[in-house]
């Protein structure tokens, strides 16, 4: 038998609450930046499969912001960390939002109907968008993981197709036009 661990939210809030403060009070290099993502790691990991499970229950917007953060949630998973104490601190502040959003998600779900479309969250979970041209990045496709610029941070992460998009063959052609 499959049992999960329960979900303890008063440390999950104790947690992500220093995480989203990372910032703030305590300069990075202050806070026990590992252990603190050890922690947040692990409430991630609990918390992805509870809201998984919920998530195929949820109707409309609920469900599409459920299916987001679990999306995000694997992204920062499978990311890590940086080796400096900065990406280490950005990387703990981005997994405190997402614990906060999974437990808010796991707490108020919403009303529930029946479970459908497990497929779908499956898929978005496993597929890659390309921020170049907005469409899946379909599989055996090449792809790479690259730093988009942003007004709002110094960049997001995320993935561009390295052969067969549009916006990306615009963009080679205008380099060997240069030369």
């Amino acid at each position: 038998m499959n049992e999960r661990a329960p979900v303890d939210a008063l440390t999950i809030r104790e947690t992500y609450t220093v995480g989203l403060d990372v910032w703030g009070t305590c300069p990075p290099e202050l806070v026990k930046l590992k252990t603190l993502l050890g922690r947040l790691r692990g409430h991630v990991q609990l918390l992805v499969p509870e809201v998984t499970a919920i998530a195929a229950r949820m109707r409309g917007e609920m469900r599409q912001t459920a299916v987001y953060v679990i999306v995000r949630a694997h992204r920062l998973l499978e990311e890590g960390a940086g080796k400096s104490q900065v990406a280490k601190a950005c990387h703990a502040q981005d997994l405190a939002v997402i614990s906060r959003a999974l437990l808010t998600l796991f707490e108020n779900p919403g009303p529930l109907g029946p479970s459908t479309g497990t497929s779908d969250i499956e898929e978005a979970i496993r597929g890659r968008i390309c921020g170049a041209c907005s469409r899946l990045i379909a599989s055996g496709e090449s792809y790479e993981r690259v730093l988009f610029a942003s007004e709002a941070s110094g960049g997001i992460h995320g993935y561009r197709h390295t052969d067969s998009c549009v916006v990306v063959a615009e963009e080679r052609r205008a380099q060997l036009r240069a030369i």
